[in-house]
C-alpha cells in the first residue's frame, strides 16, 4: 500500500484540487458566524463586560443576545434577489462587508442601545453570507464529495467559537474594557480575509447559466471536474442535467414568487423538510449553552471566571474534533442515520441532565442564587454530572446537526434553492430570536425545570427526523427531485429510496479526471430501491 492511499482521492486530482483548495475562502463565512455565536457567551463570562453593561439579566441579557437574528430576519426579503441577480460571491462580499461594520461598532460601545444596533447590523450581514456560501459550495462540488464538501461548512463553525472562546479566556486579565473590545474587534478580521479572497473562486456554474454565460459555466466544470479534457462524459452529464434544468425554470421564471416554495405536492414536501432542518439546527438545546453557559455554571457553583472560560473554550474544542469526525461519515454512512443517531443521543443527554440538576432540589434553582445541587449537597457529585451532560449534549448534536447543516440544500431544485435556503435561515434566526431571548426568562423562573422542556422537544425532533427525513447520499442534485416527484408514494417509501450507481460513486472517473462511456450510461439510470433498509 503506497502513500496514494492515504489520502482523499482529490488531492491527486489536479482540477479538484486546485478548486478544493479554494474552498477554505467560501468556508469563513461560517467560521465568523461561530466567533459571532460563541462570542456573546464568552464576553458574558468577563466581569468588565458585565460592569460596562451594568449586569445585564433576565430580558435585557435575552435581548443582547436575541437582536443578532432579528438583524438577519430583517435582511431575508432581500437576499434572494442579490443572490440570484449578482450571484453567489457577491452576496457574500456584501454580508461580510457590513459585519465589519458591525464589529467596529460592537467594540466601540460604551452603552447597551449602540451595542444593540452593532449586534443588529452583524445578523443582517451574516445572513447574506451564511445563505450565499452553502449555494456556492454545494453548486460548485464534484457530486460524490458534494455530502463531504458542504458537512465543512458548519463544521469550522467551532474554529470560529475556539478562537472567540480562548480570546476571552487570553484577555480576562486585562483589568479594563479593552477586555471585551480586542475580542469584538477580531470579529471583522475573518470578514476581510473573505472580501480579499473570494473572487479566486469561481462562480457557480448553476448560477452563470441561469444568467446565460454558458460558456464559462462550462468551462469551470471542464476545468475542475475533468482537468481541462474536454468532452468528458461526466462534465458532459453534469451540464446537460444543469442547463435543461434550468431552461424548464426559465418557462415560468418571470412569474414565479415565493408561493412556489408551496405550489406543487413536490415542493410543500421539500420545504416541510427545510421548515424542521431550520427549526432544529437552531432549538434542539445548543443556545442554552451558546449563549447562557454563564448562568448554568453559576447554578452548579462553578463561578471563577478562569474556570468558566477555561470550560468554555474546552467545549468549543470538544465540540469541534466531534463535528469533524461526524463529517468524515457523511459520505459513508449516509444523512438519515447520521440525524437519528444525534438527536436520539441528545435527548439521552437532556434525560441525564435534567437528573442531575433536579436530583433531590426541594424547589426550583435560581440563577440569582447559589442554593444549586453544589450548595443544597455540599458536594461536586451532581455539579460534575450536570457539567457531563452538557459535554454529551453538544457532542450528540455534532453527530449529525452540525455537519448537515447544509442538507436542505440538497433537497431543493435550483428554481427554489436560494429562496428555500432563505426560508430556511428565516425559521432559524425567528426560532433563534425566540430561544435566545426565552432561554434566560424560563432558566431564571423556573431552574432545572426548564430542561424538562427540552427533554420533551427533542422527543418530538427525533419522531419527525425518523419518520420525515430522506436520505440524499448517492445522487446528483438534480436526481433527488426522483425522491420528492415520484407520485403514489408513501413518507415511508420515501424515505427508504436509495439511489443506484451515480455520480458519486468513486469508480464514475478515474484519478486524473477521465471517465468512460460505461460511466454516463450508469449514472443516466434513475432506478430507484424502494425497500426497507434502515
Amino acid at each position: 500500500m503506497g502513500l496514494k492511499s492515504f489520502y482523499p482521492d482529490w488531492i491527486h486530482d489536479r482540477g479538484l484540487r486546485n478548486l478544493y483548495l479554494l474552498l477554505p475562502i467560501v468556508l469563513v463565512s461560517s467560521s465568523y458566524q461561530g466567533f459571532d455565536g460563541m462570542i456573546m457567551n464568552g464576553l458574558q463570562l468577563l466581569p468588565s463586560w458585565r460592569a460596562q453593561f451594568h449586569n445585564p439579566q433576565g430580558p435585557v441579557l435575552g435581548l443582547l443576545n436575541s437582536i443578532q437574528p432579528v438583524g438577519a430576519l430583517v435582511a431575508l426579503p432581500f437576499i434572494t434577489w442579490v443572490v440570484d441577480k449578482w450571484g453567489r460571491r457577491w452576496s457574500i462580499v456584501f454580508g461580510a462587508s457590513w459585519t465589519i461594520i458591525g464589529a467596529i461598532l460592537q467594540a466601540s460601545s460604551k452603552e447597551i442601545p449602540q451595542f444593540v444596533i452593532a449586534r443588529f447590523l452583524i445578523g443582517w450581514g451574516l445572513a447574506y453570507t451564511v445563505v450565499g456560501s452553502p449555494l456556492l459550495l454545494v453548486e460548485l462540488a464534484l457530486p460524490k464529495h458534494r455530502g463531504s464538501v458542504i458537512s465543512y461548512f458548519p463544521t469550522v463553525w467551532y474554529i470560529g467559537a475556539i478562537v472567540a472562546a480562548w480570546t476571552t479566556f487570553g484577555t480576562r486579565k486585562i483589568e479594563n474594557t479593552w477586555s471585551w473590545r480586542i475580542p469584538s474587534l477580531l470579529q471583522g478580521i475573518p470578514a476581510i480575509i473573505q472580501i480579499v479572497g473570494i473572487f479566486f473562486v469561481p462562480e457557480s456554474p448553476r448560477w452563470l447559466i441561469s444568467q446565460g454565460r454558458e460558456a464559462e459555466a462550462k468551462a469551470i466544470l471542464v476545468k475542475h471536474h475533468a482537468n481541462g479534457v474536454e468532452g468528458n462524459p461526466l462534465v458532459e452529464l453534469e451540464y446537460n442535467e444543469i442547463k435543461e434544468a434550468i431552461a424548464t425554470d426559465k418557462g415560468y421564471k418571470d412569474r414565479s414568487n415565493w408561493f412556489d416554495l408551496i405550489r406543487t405536492a413536490p415542493n410543500r414536501r421539500r420545504i416541510f423538510i427545510t421548515f424542521f432542518c431550520g427549526l432544529f439546527i437552531e432549538i434542539s438545546g445548543n443556545g442554552l449553552v451558546q449563549y447562557y453557559l454563564h448562568s448554568v455554571l453559576v447554578s452548579i457553583g462553578i463561578t471563577s471566571t478562569a474556570t468558566q472560560t477555561t470550560i468554555n473554550g474546552c467545549l468549543s474544542i470538544y465540540n469541534f474534533v466531534v463535528a469533524v469526525g461526524a463529517s468524515l461519515f457523511v459520505e459513508r454512512i449516509g444523512r438519515r442515520p447520521l440525524f437519528i443517531i444525534s438527536t436520539a443521543g441528545m435527548l439521552t443527554a437532556f434525560i441525564l441532565w435534567t437528573t442531575f440538576a433536579a436530583r433531590k432540589s426541594p424547589r426550583p434553582l435560581s440563577f440569582h442564587q447559589l442554593h444549586a445541587i453544589y450548595t443544597e449537597h455540599k458536594t461536586t457529585n451532581y455539579a460534575i454530572g450536570v457539567l457531563v451532560s452538557i459535554f454529551l449534549s453538544n457532542g450528540a448534536y455534532d453527530i449529525g446537526w452540525t455537519p448537515l447543516y447544509s442538507y436542505a440544500t440538497e433537497l431543493l431544485p435550483y428554481e427554489i434553492r436560494a429562496r428555500g435556503v432563505t426560508f430556511q435561515t428565516g425559521v432559524l434566526h425567528a426560532f433563534g430570536f425566540f430561544g435566545t431571548f426565552v432561554n434566560p426568562i424560563g432558566l431564571k423562573n423556573i431552574g432545572w425545570k426548564y430542561y424538562i422542556v427540552y427533554i420533551v422537544y427533542t422527543f418530538i425532533e427525533l419522531s419527525v427526523v425518523w419518520y420525515f427525513f430522506v436520505e440524499t447520499r448517492g445522487y446528483t442534485l438534480e436526481q433527488i427531485s426522483t425522491i420528492f416527484e415520484t407520485p403514489g408514494l408513501t413518507w415511508k417509501q420515501r424515505r427508504n429510496m436509495r439511489a443506484s450507481n451515480s455520480l458519486t460513486d468513486p469508480s464514475v472517473t478515474t484519478e486524473s479526471g477521465d471517465s468512460t462511456h460505461k460511466v454516463a450510461a450508469a449514472v443516466s439510470e434513475k432506478q430507484i430501491d424502494s425497500q426497507e433498509k434502515f
